[in-house]
């Protein structure tokens, strides 16, 4: 299973199994655990069904022998989740979560570090069901426990900080994000200074929070538009970059990648005279490093898309405070199209190259597309077009609702709550003059 050979795992746990069930007998906790193997080679091989099947089995052994609240329920309960996870059953999911949840408790105590990894489960099931509030509190109690075990001010509780900035900010709550890499800058501060070089990495998920804040639709009475937070991601930026040049080498690697994330944050802005001079600068510091030829290489061979709305996942699109509909009730589609992006990062000749189902989401890729801002192609350290360029987009479509959905243009109206679509404001057009 280590070198993901989940199919030879299979076979091998099988006759585990075999062998405790002679050695042991059928209703020892080894035989239980064998049972407990089986199903996770099972379920990372992608047979489901059987990983369902063996997960029940093991946890009525341990259930029948080891009572209701043993520990070692807590693996074949997760197990459980895990699989129904796989299928898009969030409810069943957060039950057998909930109940591993529970079990974890009596047997560790509320503030257990290892109560996490069925809390991710939890928030993985909650979110499939809509309910982020709920798959919040998951994310946030771990990092509670972390506080009770550590302290608030211990450095050590930095990786903590860190994942729940990067929940916050896959789940578009920037400044929930913010305020965690926030709490990391002071703990690096305060145990290394304002200087020191761990405190890039917790700069640059800040600028990026400032960014996908400025992308978000704008709250009438926030006092946080795209004029106010797209300066601030740009001083973060700027403030972790003049940490590195006061490295003595400064890691080249390093300062390149502020500087093509500082590039991108000024293209988005509509700065293109600011954003091909730090592109510009970016090259010639990967050039003058014959070893990092292959990542001068992986940034600007070929035009970038930095920002633009994601086409749905899903058609007809689910309502925002719907559940998604289960992947039975799904067939798979998909949308190719060519474009080119001119040497500004704009895009423009883009034309549907096949689809299918056709006549279906054609308009919103094209849409998508062509309101999207890239990094431009540089050759040479100049910046060029590119023509041919292909895009593919996969997705998944409800047949019984396509003919409901084309008389009745508001089932179309709602919102993909995939997480991936990040939409860019009005009021950052991708023409807005120069001002810097």
């Amino acid at each position: 299973m280590a070198e993901g050979r989940h199919e030879e795992a299979t076979q091998v746990a099988s006759q585990l199994v075999d062998l405790a069930r002679v050695r042991d007998g059928p209703d020892s906790t080894a035989f239980a655990n064998a049972l407990s193997d089986l199903a996770t080679a099972q379920l990372r091989a992608g047979n489901r069904s059987d990983a369902e099947t063996n997960f029940k089995a093991a946890l009525v052994v341990v259930e029948q022998h080891l009572g209701f609240l043993s520990p070692e329920l807590s693996r074949p309960l997760s197990g459980l989740g895990a699989t129904y996870l796989a299928n898009e059953q969030y409810q069943q999911a957060a039950k057998m979560f909930e109940r591993a949840l529970h079990v974890n408790h009596v047997n560790e105590g509320f503030y257990n570090l290892a109560q996490n990894p069925i809390r991710d489960g939890l928030t993985e099931a909650y979110l499939g069901l809509g309910d982020l509030e709920e798959a919040n509190r998951q994310q946030e109690a771990q990092l509670y426990a972390q506080q009770r075990n550590l302290g608030p001010d211990n450095p050590e509780l930095i990786p903590a900080l860190d994942k729940i900035g990067r929940w916050y900010s896959h789940t578009l709550q920037a400044e929930s994000a913010r305020l965690a890499y926030q709490h990391t800058e002071r703990l690096v501060e305060d145990r290394s200074g304002k200087d020191s070089p761990a405190l890039v990495e917790p700069l640059l998920a800040i600028a990026s929070t400032y960014r996908q804040q400025a992308l978000l639709p704008v709250d009438p009475d926030s006092q946080q538009g795209p004029e106010t937070l797209l300066p601030k991601s740009a001083a973060s930026l700027r403030q972790a970059l003049d940490i590195v040049d006061q490295q003595q080498p400064p890691d080249t690697s390093q300062r390149a990648h502020i500087l093509v994330e500082l590039g991108d944050l000024y293209q988005l802005w509509g700065k293109r005279n600011t954003s091909r001079k730090i592109y510009e600068e970016a090259w010639q510091v990967l050039s003058a490093a014959p070893d990092l030829e292959a990542t001068r290489n992986r940034y600007f061979a070929q035009p970038a898309r930095i920002v633009g709305a994601v086409p749905p996942s899903i058609f007809p699109v689910p309502a925002r405070t719907a559940s998604p509909p289960t992947a039975k009730k799904l067939e798979p589609g998909y949308v190719t199209a060519r474009y080119s992006v001119n040497e500004l990062g704009q895009v423009s000749d883009v034309t549907i190259v096949e689809a299918d189902p056709a006549n279906l989401i054609e308009g919103r890729v094209s849409d998508a597309i062509s309101n999207a801002i890239y990094r431009p192609r540089y050759v040479s350290g100049v910046p060029v077009a590119t023509d041919g360029l292909i895009y593919r987009h996969d997705f998944r479509y409800a047949p019984a609702k396509l003919k409901q959905a084309k008389k009745d243009p508001i089932t179309d109206a709602g919102d993909d709550n995939s997480g991936q679509a990040l939409q860019q404001p009005s009021s950052i057009p991708a023409s807005e003059p120069e001002r810097d």
